[in-house]
């Protein structure tokens, strides 16, 4: 029997047919994407952020890291509602498509986070999916200045002028990029300064989050001369851009720009500049070189004024305070806080991967439980009240300043990247009569923050590391200060475009002004 033409076939056969051609074309499509996922995984999987990653994963990973927020997190809704939370994590699932890289998961993910406005909640890449990334010479090379919202380049070395200012970077125009990277930072409330000052310090990586890896740059800028150039320049290793923007400073005269910390004096002014960069350092240090300005036998120091640089300190070990309010203040910090946590329970910890930096072992995760049941026991509404105030008081490292406390002008530089620890400080010191704030707002919130107990969770899919606090700190002794704001400064003093050309401190050189115009000057 001969075939009919398919024209000619009754309409059930042509129907059967057409389904079936359906049904192949889907299930072929169905295979080849699912091939194209392995291969694509096989093919990058140690070194490239291009991974497809499905729908559903992609879902499953976005309403775990709720649960984990949800349930963990101190104070996540003190800035936003659950419910307006709530609706932003189904819109995200619902507009999710098909397939989605790993790296703009982490986008999508990182303007989620960015909602809660917590500067310790941080979404981040994958370790082992980011040293492979920083191995490649695909970053933007230079730090950059913001100033009134446009771009400047602020590096000596490279292809690019001092001061050239940015119009776009592979087609992608600089004027629109502090809105869209600024939803990728994390900043304690609403401080106008910390998500500026992340932008600056970490340009390189955001730019590659956002934008992508590239080999090279080509650049639209305006020279300090006003001529408008293109030039194409080389990208470098992720390892080497951050150190390029940590090291930032072109005015680098002195080796307090480029050291964790440093203690030099300018004796013309008998003044002692002590520069925190962070306080991840050993106290040990603070003590001894603080001590060799200072004569026990008289009870004198040999400075008269002193400057503390914590422009650049993002934190780190709280207990140091303690030493430097006794050495400023005299007398025990004594900073009293009311404290909340929503649960006693280390939950969710099968995606658990440590707790304050300790991997997150049986032990470990038992004992942080134990600490919450400890100091958190006074039931309330939406979870524990501590019962502790002064947290100071478990903050002794055993290193104590027995001199007479420091009674000259004190003079505290700050920024957007003075944060937790730092900002602390600040704010405690800002409340003295003989301390002068000088720079910015504070990156860390004057009246309350989420900090303590870091917990560090990797969500199953994506090996997105999120890492989320415990406990929420309500300070008590503050000044008035605007809802969810940091600590502001007595004077505000920001870097002008003149003074970047200059290589001019701004801040630094405006306090040694006040300083030498002060009428205490040479009185103690």
């Amino acid at each position: 029997m001969s075939k009919q033409p398919l024209e000619h076939r009754p309409d059930e056969q042509k129907t059967g047919l057409t389904m079936y051609k359906k049904l192949l074309s889907s299930a072929f499509l169905t295979f080849l994407f699912s091939f194209l996922l392995i291969v694509t995984n096989i093919l990058f999987a140690n070194d490239n952020l291009d991974r497809l990653l499905t729908k559903n994963d992609a879902a499953e990973d976005i309403e775990l890291y709720f649960e984990i927020i949800d349930q963990q997190h101190g104070n996540p809704y003190q800035f936003i509602s659950r419910s307006e939370f709530r609706e932003l994590i189904d819109q995200t699932i619902t507009e999710l498509p098909n397939v989605i890289t790993f790296k703009d998961f982490d986008i999508l993910l990182s303007k989620l986070n960015n909602k809660i406005r917590c500067g310790h909640t941080v979404v981040s890449l994958d370790t082992e999916t980011l040293k492979a990334a920083n191995d490649q010479a695909q970053f933007f090379p230079y730090p950059i200045r913001i100033i009134d919202d446009s771009y400047f380049i602020d590096f000596e070395d490279g292809n690019l002028p001092l001061g050239a200012e940015l119009i776009s970077i592979n087609g992608n125009p600089v004027q629109s990029m502090t809105e869209e990277l600024s939803e990728l930072t994390v900043t304690d409330g609403f401080s106008a300064t910390k998500p500026i000052r992340d932008i600056e310090s970490r340009f390189g990586y955001y730019y590659f989050l956002k934008y992508g890896a590239s080999r090279v740059f080509e650049v639209a800028f305006k020279t300090p001369s006003g001529e408008n150039l293109t030039q194409t320049i080389e990208g470098i290793e992720g390892n080497k851009m951050l150190a390029n923007n940590y090291y930032r400073p072109v005015y680098k005269l002195n080796e307090r720009y480029y050291h964790f910390t440093h203690l030099d004096a300018i004796d013309s002014l008998q003044t002692l500049v002590l520069t925190l960069n962070t306080f991840q350092a050993n106290p040990d240090w603070f003590f001894k070189q603080l001590a060799s300005r200072y004569n026990e036998e008289s009870n004198e120091f040999d400075f008269e004024n002193l400057i503390i640089d914590l422009r650049l300190n993002e934190g780190g070990d709280r207990r140091i305070l303690n030493f430097l309010y006794e050495f400023m203040g005299g007398g025990q910090l004594i900073d009293p806080s009311k404290t909340f946590v929503r649960t006693q329970d280390i939950e969710l910890a099968d995606y658990l991967v440590a707790i304050n930096g300790a991997n997150s072992s049986t032990d470990v995760v038992e004992n942080a439980g134990s600490y919450l049941k400890e100091h958190f026991n006074l039931a309330e509404a939406n979870g524990y009240a501590g019962t502790t105030q002064n947290w100071h008081d478990q903050f002794d490292l055993g290193i104590h300043w027995e001199g007479k406390a420091f009674n000259g002008n004190i003079y505290v530089l700050t920024s957007g990247k003075t944060f937790s620890a730092a900002a602390d400080l600040a704010r405690i010191l800002s409340s003295m009569d003989n301390v002068t704030l000088v720079g910015e707002e504070t990156g860390g919130g004057h009246n309350g923050r989420t900090a303590n107990m870091l917990l560090n969770y990797s969500l199953p899919n994506t090996q997105t590391m999120l890492q989320v606090p415990v406990i929420y700190e309500e300070f008590i002794n503050v000044s008035n200060n605007s809802e969810g704001r940091g600590t502001f400064p007595d004077h505000l003093v920001t870097q002008s475009y003149s003074d970047l050309l200059n290589k001019k401190d701004s801040a630094f050189e405006f306090t040694l002004q006040l300083i030498s115009q002060s009428p205490s000057f040479g009185s103690h």
